[in-house]
């Protein structure tokens, strides 16, 4: 079992705090350094719009400044990991945004406008104006399931009936599903997160039963996008662990093999467009992933020491 040397932790700290978005650097903070919620907040804030949804390029792979729900989704991520309250500023103006953004008629969020045309962005995120979505949604649950999950979390800002129907035909869609996508998985499990026992259980198995085709489980595969298996089981707790226990500590091995030099780590993806913005969005990308990567590895106790030098 390799652990992350000291060295290299904080060659990872210190791209970070040269290189990585104040967001990036708060987080760090809070996970590592005893920073507060209030400063991840304040970094967050930057991002925020007047009509309280996300953008200003949070999301590197569309360079957007106008709101999305699927920038402000990564925002509620992050609410929820700092275990912030209803009654937050920010959270209730995020909240009337993804409310005041819903389509009624379609019963579906639009993960991005149509004006991420007019920006760089990765292909996948290309809007499709005769179908009225962009790739990734091709699959309902992503991010309809996961946004589903924040109004049930935050119910005494969300209207009641609003909340259940959506709850009813997340959780009908997902029983009816024979193959399920990656992105769409993840966002059916942040939804698992708010429901009762019974519901959280039926999506759990049935993740658990097409782990097989969900998860890239052997090295070679892992220098491609696609489901690596600590993205399923983030954690020792997770009910996919030991299902994936051989994999994860081969794949955490992987993970420390991957660090760069400069003690960043890099997107195993690219654009294959936009030549002059890609290289930004990828520096962006380099912080995310960074600090994923040693949140991860201090989850499963593969660091050498959690004593940051500086």
């Amino acid at each position: 079992m390799k652990l992350l040397t000291n060295q290299s932790f904080n060659n990872a700290r210190n791209w970070i705090m040269d290189n990585g978005r104040e967001l990036e650097k708060a987080l760090f903070r809070y996970h590592f350094e005893n920073g507060t919620k209030e400063d991840v907040m304040g970094a967050l804030q930057f991002y925020q719009n007047e009509d309280g949804g996300f953008g200003k390029k949070m999301e590197p792979d569309f360079q957007l400044d106008i709101s999305s729900p699927m920038s402000t989704s990564n925002a509620f991520q992050i609410f929820k990991e700092l275990e912030v309250g209803a009654d937050h500023p920010m959270v209730r103006e995020a909240m009337n945004y993804l409310l005041t953004a819903y389509d009624d008629e379609n019963g579906r969020w639009h993960a991005v406008p149509p004006e991420v045309n007019d920006v760089p962005h990765a292909p996948w995120w290309h809007y499709d104006h005769e179908n009225e979505r962009v790739m990734v949604e091709a699959a309902w649950g992503n991010p309809n399931a996961e946004l589903a999950g924040y109004l049930l979390r935050y119910h005494p800002l969300t209207p009641e009936d609003m909340r259940e129907n959506l709850k009813e035909r997340a959780l009908t869609h997902f029983k009816e599903l024979d193959a399920i996508d990656m992105h769409e998985t993840f966002c059916y499990l942040r939804l698992a997160d708010e429901l009762k026992e019974e519901e959280r259980k039926m999506i759990i198995e049935k993740v658990q039963e097409h782990v097989p085709e969900l998860v890239n489980v052997k090295r070679e595969q892992w220098k491609s996008y696609g489901m690596q298996p600590v993205q399923l089981a983030e954690d020792p707790q997770s009910p996919f662990y030991d299902q994936l226990k051989e994999n994860v500590e081969e794949n955490l091995d992987y993970i420390i093999d991957q660090q760069q030099v400069d003690g960043s780590w890099h997107p195993n993806w690219e654009w294959g467009q936009y030549e002059h913005d890609w290289p930004k969005a990828k520096e962006q990308w380099k912080g995310i992933l960074t600090l994923q990567n040693l949140k991860l590895l201090k989850v499963y106790d593969r660091l050498e020491s959690q004593t940051v030098k500086s």
